[in-house]
């Protein structure tokens, strides 16, 4: 099993929004393992008020939520927090989608499933960034 480890001297706090628990709870235990700091909720109301009430170094959210969309969450970092990597997690990888992913500013993008390999680097980018 291939490792990550944070080695920046400022702690990097990610927020995971996903409404699958399963994954957001193993996608926070790799994060921590690795040295990160995590959170997890699984919509995007909440992942609002908790960007609005602490200091995050990037989100990976979901595209396909109750209620509200990935999308949505997109618009308001962009509007609220614009210097905020946020990188999506989707199993949703139609033309259509990618296209609006690309679209938008994103620090990446990762197609469910993904490799560990994969996690730790689009994190590690968008973090280092």
């Amino acid at each position: 099993m291939i490792t990550a480890q944070n080695t920046t001297n400022a702690t990097q706090n990610v927020l995971i929004v996903d409404d699958e628990a399963r994954l957001s709870r193993f996608v926070s235990m790799c994060l921590d393992r690795a040295g990160y700091t995590t959170s997890t909720c699984d919509n995007v109301d909440e992942a609002r008020r908790l960007l609005s009430e602490g200091e995050w170094s990037l989100v990976l959210t979901d595209l396909v939520m109750p209620y509200e969309t990935g999308f949505d969450l997109l618009d308001w970092i962009d509007k609220n927090h614009p210097q905020l990597p946020v990188i999506v997690l989707t199993a949703h990888t139609t033309p259509a989608v990618i296209n609006q992913v690309q679209q938008a500013r994103v620090a990446g993008m990762l197609r469910k499933p993904f490799s560990l390999d994969e996690l730790y680097s689009s994190v590690s980018l968008a973090t280092a960034a």
